[in-house]
């Protein structure tokens, strides 16, 4: 998926971050290559992703 700056910057507003206009090229690139990624991997697991509760990517510690 190909991503413009413009996009990448109107995203990251909504989020409330503020990406330098000289970082936002390599990130249009890499956020594009990860949503192509996500997309091939829908494609080939396709309902099955949605049969596995999802995992939290970090586990709370015991002192929490």
């Amino acid at each position: 998926m190909e991503l413009d700056c413009s996009r990448v910057q109107t995203l990251a507003s909504l989020v409330g971050l503020a990406i330098p206009e000289s970082d936002l090229k390599p990130i249009a690139i890499r956020l594009g290559e990860l949503l192509s990624a996500m997309e091939t991997i829908e494609r080939e697991l396709g309902a099955e992703m949605d049969s596995v509760e999802p995992i939290p990517p970090v586990f709370p510690r015991p002192d929490w």
